[in-house]
């Protein structure tokens, strides 16, 4: 009995080892060595060998993130889920006053590194420049970055200072000038913080107003000072066949921060000047020279619209006097016409002297019973064109071709008149037309008489069939199918004249002596109508007739029986 239990468990045991041996594994070294391993899992707790249809999680590594897991499937593995990728850290932070760049890695993820780089005229004043992606986040804070300053200036107390000499830091500007109005600036008017925190410029000083004494081409200076001080009036003196280039006194003025002689002394020759260039309407020969000797001479030329001289001329010679002066100013005046009224003009715009010139143009108007002889009245040499502005108004015959003229026929009518016309035949119509300003007035319209295309129900257009006829002309009808007649239509003044009327064709009742109707017995019948009859009396037979143009068409016969 105790044998039988031990090879009992002997054959138990065996078997269960056979089925372990049997069964489908996945191992580790499997995973590592296939397609679906990547660097960034934790496999630190896998385990050696999985039997089949096991599944596990795997880990990602610090600073990555994602669901996968591995199923044994007989002896290989199959995956589920997403491969570990980097954690995003999202936008480092922008720093005032500052640029960043990604100096490590291809996004904001972990691993990566941005450095950041202060704008021109600041500086850094965080420990470091740079953030690091982390497995929590950006490592450390934005940096910051602060505008570079500038050291302080000292500035006497007479100087005004506009801005911050004390605080400045890059971009700033100070501004100068004196507190006293009888002082000029000595220095930088302006000066600003640059991007190494340094001032450009010059630190200026406020002193009294003075000017030096100046060199004077061709004059001299008559009493003369080591300085001027403001206001003061320079003696100076022209060398001989000159003059002072202006007539003013030349004093010591402050201009801006400093100081100079107003007007500028200088000294000319003694010449007659022409301005160049010219005024409007005016040249001169020769023309590039505007200074001219005593005794020289130059042409002025007008323009066609300007006169020198005297109104006609339109050139002359002018003579450079001793004394610097033309003979004659030589500058070209425009012409201008009269503001007398022309005859028969009853009103016009010609009152201010612009529009008088030469070439102009003004509205006008004439008086009642005669018309403009141009639209505008013009401004030439010769006063006001054309002339006269005003004429009588006058309108000659005008005849038409579809129209006679029915009263008051005449070659030349004066203003007012009218003339009546009436249509001739073929067009119908009256008209009058009155003479005015431009000509006839009125409308002169005569209207074609047309008739358009007639349809009539029973009958179709036998010749002339068209759309449109004009007075007179004539359309021939021939009565359709049922009806007969025939007929014509003349286009005239209200319409169509004539008698378009077709007979109906009819046949009356038709009995026959051998024969009875059998179908559509009645008394009166219409074209193309039918009649079906059967013979009576033993005669043998059935027949039928139609109602045609001429009566009934058909062969009305019935066949008597054969003697026995």
């Amino acid at each position: 009995m105790h044998l039988m239990h031990l090879t009992r468990s002997c054959v138990l045991l065996l078997c269960t080892l056979t089925l372990v041996k049997s069964q489908d594994t996945c191992t580790r070294e499997q995973f590592f060595n296939g397609d679906l391993f990547d660097s960034n899992f934790d496999t630190t707790d896998l385990e050696a060998t999985y039997l089949s249809g096991k599944q596990v999680r795997v880990g990602c590594n610090v600073g990555y993130s994602g669901f996968f897991k591995l199923i044994c499937v007989g002896r290989e593995w199959q995956s589920r889920g997403k491969p570990c990728q980097p954690k995003s850290c999202g936008h480092p932070g922008d720093a005032q006053f500052a640029d960043f760049h990604l100096e490590k890695g291809q996004d904001f993820v972990f691993g990566s590194q941005v450095v950041y780089t202060c704008h021109k005229g600041y500086q850094m004043v965080s420990r470091t420049n740079n953030r690091h992606c982390l497995d929590q986040g950006w490592d450390g804070v934005v940096p910051v970055c602060e505008a570079q300053q500038c050291r302080v200036i000292h500035v006497d107390n007479n100087v005004q200072v506009v801005g911050d000499l004390e605080e400045a830091t890059y971009g700033n500007v100070v501004r100068f000038s004196c507190k006293s109005r009888n002082e000029m600036l000595s220095g930088s008017q302006e000066m600003y913080c640059d991007e190494n925190g340094e001032w450009r410029g010059q630190a200026p000083i406020c002193k009294e107003v003075t000017c030096t004494e100046p060199e004077i081409e061709n004059g001299r200076v008559l009493e003369k000072f080591p300085e001027y001080k403001e206001n003061e009036v320079l003696n100076f003196q022209c060398n001989l066949h000159h003059k002072r280039t202006e007539g003013r006194p030349s004093t010591c003025t402050k201009r801006g921060t400093g100081s100079e002689w107003s007007p500028t002394p200088a000294c000319e020759l003694i010449t007659c000047r022409l301005t160049l260039p010219p005024l409007e309407g005016t040249r001169y020969d020769p023309s590039s020279k505007n200074k001219f000797s005593p005794g020289d001479t130059v042409r002025v030329i007008c323009g066609e619209k300007y006169w020198v001289s005297t109104r006609q001329d339109t050139t002359a010679v002018n003579t450079c006097q001793g004394n610097g002066e033309w003979t004659f100013t030589p500058v070209c005046q425009e012409f201008t016409c009269s503001d007398r009224r022309p005859q028969h003009v009853s009103y016009w715009y010609a009152g201010y002297l612009y529009q008088r010139k030469l070439d102009k143009t003004v509205s006008y108007w004439c008086a009642e019973g005669y018309k403009k002889t141009a639209n505008l009245a013009t401004c030439t040499r010769d006063d006001w064109k054309p002339n006269p502005l005003c004429q009588a108004i006058t309108c000659n015959k005008q005849s038409y071709p579809d129209a006679d003229i029915t009263r008051n026929d005449k070659n030349i009518y004066r203003y007012d008149e009218r003339v009546d016309y009436t249509c001739k035949n073929g067009y119908k119509g009256r008209f009058t037309l009155t003479c005015g300003e431009r000509g006839w007035i009125g409308n002169p319209q005569c209207v074609e008489i047309t008739c358009n295309r007639h349809s009539h129900p029973d009958a179709d257009i036998a010749r002339n069939d068209k759309n449109i006829y004009r007075s007179g002309e004539r359309v021939d009808y021939t009565c359709k199918d049922g009806y007969e007649g025939r007929f014509t239509l003349t286009c005239g003044k209200t319409g169509w004249i004539g008698n378009p009327q077709c007979k109906e064709i009819t046949c009356n009742r038709h009995s026959h002596p051998d024969a009875d109707i059998a179908r559509n017995d009645k008394n009166i019948y219409r074209y193309d109508e039918q009649v079906d009859y059967i013979c009576k009396d033993g005669n043998k037979g059935r027949f039928t007739l139609t109602c045609g143009e001429t009566g009934w068409i058909g062969n009305p016969q019935c066949v008597a029986p054969t003697p026995q």
